[in-house]
């Protein structure tokens, strides 16, 4: 199906330290009039700055979101980095947790980087040779600094989405982000092996308000994720409490709105109806963005 009103909220952006398929200047070039809107992510460092430097850039063409990831190199659990995009932006940018060095990542990969997102010669760390970012103490109760990140999520009208932090982690970090007021959370896709979040938990947190799953093309195109079990995770938590995007940028990965095409075309075949999709992918997004 058409995906020019879609908004992808996982679009990975280059320059960056592993290869990726476009800078912010190409993406424009390549997906203006295909796709109404992207968020685009980067592990390294913010993408606000590099999207406010298109100065002739125009959002009725292209919605363009910056973001934060809450890696090593921008200091990890950082409020400051947070502040410092937000005030930047029109529109509320999305806030990371640890991906590539959340803890629970690192114990689960072999490398920083998994050649499987890369490709070609890149040579990517090895896990044991990374600090990891834990956001829990010893007793599962989040730790003071991953607070101070909730806190400006809040004040700054930002979307919190969960990362690569573990399944419990996720759970408890939802919790305490609803308790304080924080309504645009997105559960950063739950399938994927390092997370593999049981669908109880997913329904759970499914019934907060703001609070989305994410559905991603990625998890079965790189990650080789069956698309039935995508299909049932979306019978099973609703279409309404889900989101669909691409988690694309890779070298030979599709563009965002070809990756959708796709992702939609295969879900559609499983019997999701277009209704659905277009509220996963149209609706829901656009609710978190506003």
């Amino acid at each position: 199906m058409k995906v020019t009103e879609f908004i992808d909220l996982h679009v990975h952006i280059g320059p960056e330290v592993l290869p990726r398929k476009y800078t912010v200047n190409k993406i424009i070039n390549k997906q203006k009039g295909k796709i109404r809107g992207m968020a685009l992510k980067n592990h390294f460092y913010p993408t606000l700055p590099l999207i406010e430097s298109e100065e002739t850039r125009d959002e009725s063409d292209l919605i363009l979101l910056g973001s934060v990831t809450l890696n090593n190199y921008i200091g990890g659990l950082n409020p400051d980095a947070i502040y410092a995009s937000a005030k930047l932006s029109k529109r509320p940018i999305i806030v990371w947790f640890p991906t590539i060095n959340a803890d629970n990542f690192l114990k689960r990969s072999k490398y920083e980087i998994p050649p499987e997102w890369v490709g070609g010669n890149f040579k990517s760390r090895l896990s044991d040779e990374i600090k990891g970012i834990n956001i829990m103490d010893d007793k599962m109760n989040l730790i003071e600094d991953a607070k101070k990140v909730l806190k400006a999520i809040k004040d700054n009208n930002c979307i919190l989405a969960t990362g690569h932090v573990s399944s419990e982690e996720a759970r408890i970090l939802v919790i305490e982000a609803n308790k304080l007021g924080i309504k645009k959370i997105i559960v950063t896709h739950p399938i994927y092996q390092q997370i593999d979040m049981p669908i109880e938990i997913q329904k759970e947190l499914a019934s907060y308000d703001g609070v989305y799953i994410e559905q991603n093309y990625a998890m079965y195109a790189i990650d080789k994720i069956p698309i039935e079990r995508i299909v049932q995770q979306i019978n099973a938590i609703g279409a309404e409490k889900c989101i669909l995007s691409s988690d694309v940028g890779q070298i030979n990965s599709p563009s965002p709105s070809e990756a959708l095409e796709e992702f939609t075309e295969l879900l559609e075949v499983q019997g999701i109806s277009v209704e659905d999709l277009r509220t996963m992918g149209e609706i829901n997004p656009r609710k978190l963005i506003e």
